[in-house]
């Protein structure tokens, strides 16, 4: 029987980013911290890597990320607690980035289709 051609995945960056791929031992080798520290966060609920048929962790390369940024945030001396709110602001920052530029180009675009210019006052940061 012969097998079916496949088709290459039309992976985006940042859907490849998600695919669970790296276990404890590697990661913990890849960010220098010992595996049971991995399990501590997780067991905090700052992280929750993918299971390997209910068993082994796997962990994506956005994993890792947010592991490098939740090991440099301990390392300041902030809690779980802590870290955990610093995540979900940073996550909603990203959100609220997207929905304004999406606004921003649907305005270009009726600037662009009714030929009016609007000024957008941007705030000092």
């Amino acid at each position: 029987m012969k097998r079916k051609a496949r088709t290459p995945a039309q992976n985006t960056g940042e859907n490849n980013a998600s695919l669970p791929k790296y276990t404890i031992g590697v990661v913990s080798q890849m960010l220098g911290l010992p595996p049971q520290m991995l399990r501590r966060y997780e067991e905090a609920g700052l992280l929750e890597p993918a299971r390997q048929s209910g068993k082994n962790r796997l962990y994506s390369d956005a994993d890792v990320a947010i592991l490098e940024e939740i090991a440099a945030l301990y390392e300041q001396g902030v809690n779980a607690v802590g870290i955990r709110h610093i995540i979900q602001m940073r996550k909603q920052v990203v959100v609220l980035q997207q929905e304004v530029n999406e606004v921003r180009q649907t305005l270009y675009r009726y600037q662009e289709e009714y030929h009016f210019e609007v000024t957008l006052q941007k705030k000092d940061t």
